[in-house]
């Protein structure tokens, strides 16, 4: 995690970079040998072979990079860009706030009505469409209200994918093994917000070094409006993986919901 948050900050060439990077290669390595070798393996290698648990990994890794990735950025554009105050941009995040919750309850609604796989897939195309609208609010003259459809679309997205992929990750595991795969998805997700913000904070910055004043701005607000269709571009990319998930029964989902 080191070595991806801190990369882009200090140079990827950089020898505290590069030895930990060694370093995570080789004691990553050294888990898998031991895990292979244990009776009693902390993350049992055969979980890797559950196509849910793998589909729900990585819907957690793309996540955390489209969805989990737009709250820094649309700070960035509130404060750096359109100029507000720390409370103006705390008061901006209530809608998304309110939208994300109802998104939660509106997919468990959903996964228990049609499957999980619909579910996460109904998610993603919210998201991918109200991650486009952002980019109309996204330029130094834009008000908040040109925003504010996508801030509420995408995150009713969010909610529902943030639902599903957890009972995607969940089902067809044993019951001894829940807390296993939730914590392999949960640390999917954590990497896929180091791995995905790294790239999109390199790829918003490219053009402002040396500039100062409006021209900074506007390449700000530029590198913003890129780094939103580049979050819609993963969620693809998750819708992909949603489409390929298996088709399971309502009965079980409802099962899964109760554990």
């Amino acid at each position: 995690m080191y070595t991806l948050v801190q990369g882009p900050e200090i140079g990827w060439t950089s020898s505290s970079i590069i030895i930990s990077a060694v370093l995570s290669i080789l004691l990553l390595a050294l888990f898998i040998w031991i895990e292979l070798r244990s009776k009693d393996p902390l993350m049992p290698i055969h979980l890797l072979r559950n196509r849910n648990l793998i589909s729900g990994m990585t819907t957690t890794f793309i996540f955390m990079g489209t969805f989990g990735a737009l709250p820094y950025f649309l700070t960035v554009l509130f404060q750096s860009v359109q100029l507000f105050s720390a409370l103006q941009t705390g008061l901006a995040f209530l809608v998304p706030a309110i939208s994300i919750a109802i998104g939660t309850q509106l997919g468990a609604k959903l996964v228990t009505h049609f499957q999980t796989r619909s579910t996460l897939i109904i998610g993603f195309i919210i998201g991918i469409i109200g991650t486009l609208l952002l980019t109309i609010g996204g330029h130094q003259d834009s008000s908040y209200w040109s925003i504010l459809p996508g801030l509420i679309i995408s995150g009713i997205g969010q909610g529902i994918t943030w639902t599903s992929m957890w009972i995607v990750a969940s089902m067809g595991v044993a019951d001894k093994e829940q807390g296993v795969a939730s914590a392999m998805a949960s640390t999917a997700l954590n990497i896929g917000n180091a791995v995905r913000m790294a790239i999109l904070i390199a790829v918003a910055n490219i053009g402002t070094e040396g500039k100062t004043g409006a021209t900074l701005i506007s390449t700000l607000a530029s590198g913003g409006r890129t780094v939103f269709y580049l979050a819609a571009v993963g969620m693809l990319v998750g819708l992909i993986v949603a489409v390929t998930l298996p088709r399971s029964k309502t009965k079980k989902i409802k099962q899964e919901l109760a554990s």
